[in-house]
């Protein structure tokens, strides 16, 4: 776990669909009728449109990815154990629990900012792995490559300060955002693991 210098949350559950919540400035009571922008409009401003707009990391938890099929079949129709070379790859991407995409301009700049400020590592938007292995294959036999991405995920709340009143307010926050994307302290992941089965009809 990186050292976060704000305090850090209680460790998020590996299933997390919250929608970004917005609010105005703590402590402004805002009438039901009152209209407010959309998480969309507000992070469409976020540097583009704002004296100030941050991201502020409240947690960052590590996990394992799911296990990806990387590589197609590598057939051996033979009596006899083959070895193979297949190159697999895996890409991984940030994703975002907003509902709408934020891995692009200004909001995007603002949460690599937070993290690398917060973690003092960098956030890569694409991460992908290129390698080649030798794989034994017994006779009559197909085998295969599975890989498992080393994944983070921040979670946090944007702050945007507006120099003029934007909606009735010069504050406005989008909480309970969540980027999930490649672990900066471990690229490569698992190391890849080989499936094999039977050859079936067509197959040789």
């Amino acid at each position: 776990m990186y050292s976060v210098r704000k305090k850090i949350a209680a460790a998020l559950g590996s299933a997390i669909t919250l929608a970004a919540l917005v609010v105005a400035t703590p402590g402004t009571a805002m009438a039901d009728h009152e209209e407010q922008p959309t998480v969309a409009q507000l992070l469409e401003q976020c540097n583009n449109g704002t004296d100030r707009c941050e991201f502020h990391v409240e947690s960052v938890e590590k996990y394992l990815g799911p296990e990806k099929r990387v590589t197609s079949d590598a057939y051996n129709c033979t009596s006899v154990n083959q070895n193979l070379s297949k190159t697999w790859s895996d890409t991984t991407s940030t994703g975002t629990s907003t509902t709408q995409t934020i891995e692009f301009g200004g909001a995007f700049e603002a949460f690599t900012a937070g993290f690398s400020s917060a973690t003092g590592k960098t956030w890569e938007k694409s991460h992908t792995e290129t390698h080649t292995e030798s794989l034994w294959i017994g006779p009559q036999k197909k085998g295969w490559l599975t890989h498992r991405a080393h994944m983070v995920r921040s979670h946090g709340y944007y702050q945007l300060n507006f120099g003029d009143r934007y909606y009735g307010h010069y504050i406005w926050y989008v909480n309970d955002v969540t980027m999930t994307g490649i672990d900066p302290d471990n690229t490569y992941g698992e190391s890849p693991v080989f499936r094999e089965a039977a050859t079936g009809s067509g197959d040789c």
